[in-house]
């Protein structure tokens, strides 16, 4: 299991946090969120398999310093579910 968070540097600031399972000897994607689209709307991604990114489960607007602070706490309290449900879909 890997937890891993990008933030780009430069404005518009945009985040990523990533729960990532290795599989066949590389680690991928399996919950996603994100705000891809623009600096200050969130995103939440849950996958199917390796190679479907459904749309969001979940989509707020605020500061991104918050939303990819939440995003991280909900990442590493509830991975264990977020993996089972994973499992589920997959």
């Amino acid at each position: 299991m890997q937890f891993v968070h990008l933030r780009s540097s430069k404005r518009p600031v945009e985040y990523a946090v990533m729960l990532r399972v290795l599989s066949e000897g590389r680690y991928r994607t399996i919950h996603l969120f994100d705000n891809a689209h623009e600096e200050s709307e969130h995103h939440e991604h849950a996958y199917v398999g390796f190679e479907k990114q459904q749309p969001p489960v979940a989509t707020w607007r605020g500061d991104w310093r918050r939303a990819m602070a939440a995003a991280l706490i909900k990442v590493e309290a509830d991975w264990v579910d977020i993996l089972d449900d994973w499992k589920a879909r997959s």
